[in-house]
């Protein structure tokens, strides 16, 4: 009776892995095409560059309100001194036209 139960849940793993195969074929096929369609100039899209690229933006303006004056900065973006000291720091290369 155990060889039974036991040779159906192999025969079950089976069909899933082979589900799952096939699943994962075709989502690359469909992928594939979606990104050659999107990305022609074969460079790759990463969403951490836009959100990068959203913080810097949001600091330098706070910086640039708060006429450098980091703890007002900090106060302007909802977050503490320290996270904006941190987040300068993480980001000093574009963020170069403040002294810090």
């Amino acid at each position: 009776m155990e060889i039974r139960l036991i040779m159906k849940a192999l025969k079950k793993a089976e069909q899933t892995h082979k589900e799952q195969q096939a699943f994962w074929e075709t989502f690359d096929e469909l992928w594939g095409e979606v990104g050659a369609k999107t990305n022609n100039d074969q460079t790759e899209y990463c969403l951490h560059n836009e959100v990068d690229d959203f913080v810097i933006d949001k600091i330098s303006k706070a910086l640039t309100e708060a006429n450098g004056n980091r703890t007002h900065a900090a106060r302007r973006l909802g977050i503490k001194r320290e996270t904006l000291l941190a987040k300068i720091k993480r980001y000093n290369h574009s963020l170069n036209c403040h002294k810090f």
